[in-house]
């Protein structure tokens, strides 16, 4: 498993699918704080302003950009071998099975690796801000480390159908029509009453 992992990781090497992992990210964060600048000064930046970049920019990204960005990612990964019908070799050879799953453990690797750009940038980003003026009263209280870890996590099952999608279809219409999907049921889902909401805290 691990000289099959090493090996795809070859065939990634200044791919698409290696710029796509920060591309997507930052064009989440870029969205975000163009937004903020062009309603307050740095100067006036705060707290509060710190507060909406994080839920902003993490809620843009799980809500819209991450289920398209798992469709394009295993997408590009399988699109290796459908090009030259290389899936007819693979599937005749004794590690199919292997090699499917480190598709699949690679496919993972770069949407955590996603998940840690986009909280990077974003950390980074208010560093910067910080720099050229702005307060950083309250700007890394955003629990980073338990973010990246649970939705790195919570992406698993989508990931796997997308995966599983990816290994199928050459097209990559279907895999992106399934992320759309899925997006546009995650915001149904969770602006839901029936949906698990956290109980108000007792003080």
């Amino acid at each position: 498993m691990l000289k099959l992992l090493s090996m795809e990781l070859l065939k990634v090497k200044r791919s698409q699918a290696l710029w796509m992992m920060f591309a997507v990210p930052l064009v989440v964060l870029l969205l975000n704080v163009l937004m903020t600048l062009k309603k307050i000064s740095i100067g006036a930046l705060g707290e509060a302003h710190w507060a909406r970049l994080w839920m902003g920019s993490t809620m843009l990204w799980c809500y819209f950009m991450m289920p398209l960005y798992i469709a394009l990612i295993t997408s590009l990964l399988n699109g290796h071998e459908h090009k030259n019908q290389i899936w007819r070799l693979m599937l005749t050879l004794p590690v199919s099975r292997q090699l499917n799953a480190a598709k699949a453990v690679l496919a993972w690797l770069f949407v955590a690796g996603a998940n840690a750009v986009l909280v990077g940038s974003v950390a980074l980003t208010i560093a910067l801000l910080g720099v050229a003026g702005a307060s950083q009263q309250g700007a890394f209280v955003f629990p980073m480390l338990a973010f990246w870890a649970k939705v790195s996590l919570a992406c698993i099952p989508i990931l796997v159908i997308q995966h599983t999608i990816g290994w199928r279809v050459r097209d990559l219409v279907l895999p992106l029509a399934v992320g759309v999907m899925a997006t546009i049921g995650i915001t149904q889902i969770g602006s839901s009453e029936h949906w698990v909401r956290r109980a108000p805290s007792r003080r």
